[in-house]
């Protein structure tokens, strides 16, 4: 017991003790320190699993975007016509401006890929749908594979913001393993990725390990955090 106080007490150093107590307070681990780190570790375990759906879905959401207003306004500068809302055109300068302080040249492509997700969310508010300046003609081109019965702006926009919430979550280290609905979460990012490309979708399946760390990725982490305990 005196060894394995010691190395928790080295990784409270290491993570902080304001973080594992977060962990440590939460009802599902008893007070107990044991308990606290292998959420903790389970946390990062989950986090990793989830991080593949989240960048395929991404990427594929942002061009597929691109790809279609560009071809409905006939300009792969789409974003410097007078398409877009004050906040959105903030993001786009910052691409730029961003672009232009690395040295390189404001090319449609380069602007694309500097633009967060959640520029691209913000194309889903009700402001975009007012005048049809972008929803419902894009449903279609966007999502052509997404059931016609979800091919909504309030569902898309209501999904995807959900979904970038958790992605926050994950990139900042936030706890989300006592989150219940995760396999609904992900099964969401599957969903609008099989709307979007069934290619991307059949190619994430090569990288998507999230049920075999959410069914039994705890008791992993419990048998190994336990034989490394053990060894100290």
């Amino acid at each position: 017991m005196q060894n394995q106080n010691h190395i928790f007490d080295e990784l409270t150093v290491i993570f902080s003790q304001e973080r594992l107590d977060g962990y440590l307070g939460h009802a599902k681990c008893n007070n107990s320190k044991d308990d606290a780190l292998i959420a903790y570790s389970w946390n990062i375990e989950l986090s990793q699993a989830l991080y593949p759906a989240l960048q395929v879905l991404e990427i594929a959401l942002r061009n597929s975007l691109h790809q279609a207003i560009a071809t409905i306004y006939n300009s792969e500068y789409w974003f410097d016509l007078p398409l877009l809302h004050n906040k959105e055109k903030e993001d786009v300068q910052q691409a730029k401006d961003k672009l232009l302080k690395e040295k390189k040249s404001i090319e449609a492509g380069r602007v694309v890929a500097e633009l967060s997700f959640g520029f691209w969310t913000s194309l889903f508010d009700i402001r975009y749908e007012h005048g049809q300046v972008l929803w419902p003609k894009l449903f279609k081109p966007v999502f052509p594979f997404l059931p016609k019965g979800q091919r909504t702006r309030s569902f898309l926009s209501r999904e995807l913001n959900r979904i970038r919430f958790l992605r926050n979550r994950i990139f900042h280290y936030e706890p989300i393993w006592h989150w219940r609905d995760l396999p609904d979460q992900h099964n969401s990012i599957i969903n609008l990725l099989g709307g979007l490309s069934q290619s991307a979708s059949t190619y994430l399946n090569i990288f998507d390990r999230f049920k075999d760390a959410y069914f039994d990725g705890r008791k992993k982490i419990e048998y190994n955090l336990k034989n490394l305990l053990n060894t100290y």
